[in-house]
């Protein structure tokens, strides 16, 4: 048997983590066709298949999937080692970001920082809701992602960041149509449109228990995926929903949206990073300490 090239080993692990050929030649910032040559040397080096192919993603075949639950442990710890005296600024690679509406409002500034760290690595945003994005972090489709909520996924490492606030918020528009500001809130609610974050997210079950609660019974429901365009639609339709304040202010600051606090008190969620635990890569490391460090400093604002 021939030597192992341990580039090839790195790419079998990262094909078995990421599940297919072309997420792991971005990740390892190679062609697709070097990515399948390094399995073919490899598997001629051993007598042994590593995938077969199942819809578009390559999946291990039994005998690839005893190796690498072998190998890969100690390719992590070379990786981690390597990683303590790694260099990040001549990194190179596409990082796959999954960063939400609310969390873009802010990450252009952690990115010029890392820009700054990493010039050659390049980067693939994705905005989403936090369900799918959690969902592409599982299947090795994003490197790391900034949802919503809580997260605790043995597969997942997480680190928590500020919450975010929400307010209620109508659109000014209402009061041009004759509006009766002096009803009370359930009469509000129920004579608006509503206006929700998609029936998967977790803003959804959580506004609508809200609204209930207040004594309406929400006829005119709308949702969308998209929380801009949600503000959006509360705005041009007089309508009523919850809406993060980090989108909201500047609305709100020309009268275009009104406050419906105290009747329905502010809001808050709670935002994590999240990455895979089996992932060493230093650059990944990098971008999560900046983050952090933004959220340090975001916090430390908040309580001043």
């Amino acid at each position: 048997m021939s030597r192992l090239n341990l580039t090839n080993l790195e790419t079998v692990c990262c094909i078995a983590r990421v599940g297919t050929f072309s997420a792991a030649a971005e990740r390892l910032n190679a062609s697709q066709p070097t990515v399948t040559g390094r399995v073919r040397e490899l598997e001629q080096s051993l007598g042994i298949q590593f995938f077969r192919k199942r819809g578009r993603n390559m999946e291990l075949t039994e005998e690839g999937r005893q190796f690498i639950e072998r190998v890969e442990p100690l390719v992590i710890q070379l990786e981690e080692a390597v990683t303590t005296h790694a260099d990040v600024t001549s990194a190179r690679g596409t990082l796959r970001l999954g960063i939400g509406i609310v969390t873009m409002t802010w990450f252009g500034r952690v990115l010029a920082q890392l820009r700054r760290d990493m010039p050659l690595v390049q980067y693939d945003i994705e905005t989403d809701l936090s369900m799918n994005m959690l969902h592409k972090l599982e299947s090795g489709k994003l490197d790391l992602a900034v949802v919503a909520g809580r997260i605790e996924h043995p597969m997942f490492a997480t680190r928590s960041l500020a919450a975010e606030e929400l307010r209620w918020l109508m659109g000014a528009s209402a009061m041009e149509e004759g509006f009766d500001e002096a009803c009370d809130l359930a009469a509000k609610l129920d004579s608006r449109p509503l206006w929700f974050v998609s029936r998967p997210s977790e803003f959804f079950p959580r506004s609508l228990d809200t609204l209930k609660k207040c004594g309406a019974s929400p006829l005119h429901v709308n949702t969308c995926s998209n929380m801009i365009s949600m503000l959006r639609m509360i705005e041009e339709t007089g309508g009523i929903g919850l809406v993060a304040m980090a989108l909201a202010k500047p609305l709100l600051d020309a009268g275009r949206v009104i406050d419906l606090s105290p009747q329905l008190p502010p809001e808050c969620y709670d935002l994590t990073l999240v990455y895979r635990t089996d992932e060493r890569q230093s650059i990944i490391q990098r971008v999560v300490e900046r983050i952090v460090e933004h959220d340090k400093l975001h916090r430390s604002i908040r309580v001043a």
